[in-house]
């Protein structure tokens, strides 16, 4: 599998990406990156809005 990241600032340039990519990878994975992309992708993990948190535990 290759993967390839944009350059910042890109919405979709997120850890969670690269964690989907990286663990789908059947064999190996080529990521072609710049050293800006790789270090923003991890740096910014999505953050969720579901509300399912205060629902469970009020």
């Amino acid at each position: 599998m290759i993967v390839t990241l944009p350059r910042p600032p890109s919405p979709i340039l997120t850890r969670e990406l690269l964690y989907t990519a990286v663990t789908r990878a059947k064999q190996q994975v080529t990521l072609v990156a710049a050293e800006e992309s790789l270090r923003s992708a991890i740096a910014h993990p999505v953050a969720r809005a579901s509300g399912l948190g205060p629902k469970l535990w009020p």
